[in-house]
């Protein structure tokens, strides 16, 4: 029988976290500002009419984006948690959602165009993201594409809110192993990150109801200026080819040959 990967995922969760992101995705500064940037690097993939997945969807904040942002034949998610397939599933009726662990998805091979990993990475344990990636690789179709968000750099992060942390060269290198090409490859959240380098912080301070996952707003002027910088890197990242060299956060757009 397979691990279940991710089953071990923030410990300690209080009993209404999956109810304070459903509350926070869509108008949280940091949120809107990470789909400002997953739009930039998706580009013309959010129109090309084929079947998605999100691996790891969460309370569904990512799907929303992409059903009224792009045009798929059909929209897929699975997660771990039961309470948040339950809440995705309020806001997405008409989606495919079912509870399962990444590394055994309940998908025939090559059934999807684009496959969505957020903030999964990341709590996978090192000797289950092989297989896991394999998964991901197994469900796209051939010329399918790869989008990962996942945590760029471990300083100022607390234990318990992730395991892993990656680098360009540690994320290609487990793409190309598990058999995708990686077509873009950049970090996110640079102005935010370096500040928070030299104030020895987090770039969004962890909250205790949301275990480490931005959802208190914070005062109104920090928000507007975390939002303005964040779409500021949207707008630079939108040109292909660009990169940015440093960031809490790290994006990648990897293909299935």
């Amino acid at each position: 029988m397979k691990s279940s990967t991710l089953a071990t995922l923030a410990p300690g969760v209080p009993s209404d976290y999956y109810q304070a992101i459903a509350d926070a995705e869509g108008h949280h500064w940091w949120h809107r500002g990470m789909l400002a940037i997953s739009d930039a690097l998706l580009g013309p993939r959010l129109n090309a009419g084929g079947r998605v997945l999100d691996a790891g969807c969460g309370t569904g904040g990512f799907l929303r984006f992409l059903t009224e942002n792009g045009e798929f034949a059909s929209v897929a998610g699975v997660d771990i948690a039961s309470t948040a397939i339950e809440l995705a599933s309020r806001r997405l009726p008409e989606a495919d959602l079912r509870v399962a662990p990444l590394n055994d998805l309940p998908f025939e091979a090559q059934s999807f165009e684009l496959v969505v990993a957020n903030d999964v990475l990341q709590h996978v344990p090192e000797g289950e993201l092989p297989e896991s990636l394999r998964e991901l690789h197994r469900v796209l179709v051939p010329g399918g594409t790869l989008f990962v968000r996942t945590n760029g750099s471990r300083r100022h992060r607390r234990e318990r809110d992730d395991w892993r942390a990656y680098d360009f060269e540690s994320l290609s290198t487990a793409l190309a192993s598990a058999g995708f090409a990686c077509e873009r490859l950049t970090y996110a959240n640079v102005v935010l990150s370096l500040v928070a380098a030299a104030l020895g912080r987090s770039p969004v301070a962890p909250s205790a109801e949301g275990h480490g996952i931005p959802v208190g707003a914070g005062s109104p002027w920090k928000a507007r200026l975390g939002l303005r910088l964040l779409r500021a890197e949207a707008c630079w990242l939108s040109r292909p080819g660009r990169s940015l060299p440093y960031g809490h956060t790290l994006f990648a757009v990897a293909v299935r040959p």
